[in-house]
């Protein structure tokens, strides 16, 4: 086992991207009718050892974010991700979880914080993630951005 670390991602907000036949459709949210919804793409979050960011020991790849109004006073994140483990290792959120912050105007106003299941070795599998969010109406008209800061993360090496 060997701990490793990611780098700062960040996105900007905007609505679900329309249906083209050359692009997949979005992922986030489980359904869009539900109610209005702010939607965002992250392209990869990678985990490096320490002292080597030339070589990444897992990741998650085109990590979509939704944040839907699903009624007054309720609102939801919901998180869908590939689990690139593709690369060196088992991946798992320990010993800490992905923060997504979600941002307006400069400051944090809400976080997400996901326990991502263990990325496993030789696969590429799709994860899925949902949290009730505790938001004001204005708050979410507030929000244009989301921050994945650095995190820590534990790596089972696996050699062939």
């Amino acid at each position: 086992m060997a701990d490793c670390r990611s780098l700062p991602q960040m996105c900007l907000l905007g609505p679900i991207p329309p249906r083209t036949p050359g692009r997949s459709d979005a992922q986030v949210p489980s359904d869009a009718a539900r109610g209005v919804c702010k939607y965002g793409r992250i392209p990869f979050v990678y985990f490096y050892q320490d002292g080597a960011t030339a070589d990444p020991a897992f990741g998650l790849l085109d990590i979509e974010i939704a944040i839907q109004r699903r009624g007054p006073g309720l609102f939801a994140c919901e998180i869908y991700a590939i689990g690139d483990g593709y690369q060196s290792g088992h991946g798992a959120s320990e010993p800490e979880p992905l923060v997504f912050e979600l941002r307006g105007r400069g400051r944090t106003i809400a976080k997400a914080e996901w326990r991502y299941p263990i990325i496993l070795s030789g696969h590429m599998d799709a994860l899925t993630y949902s949290i009730p969010l505790a938001l004001s109406g204005e708050a979410f008209e507030l929000l244009d951005r989301i921050l994945v800061p650095p995190a820590r993360a534990r790596v089972t090496v696996c050699l062939e």
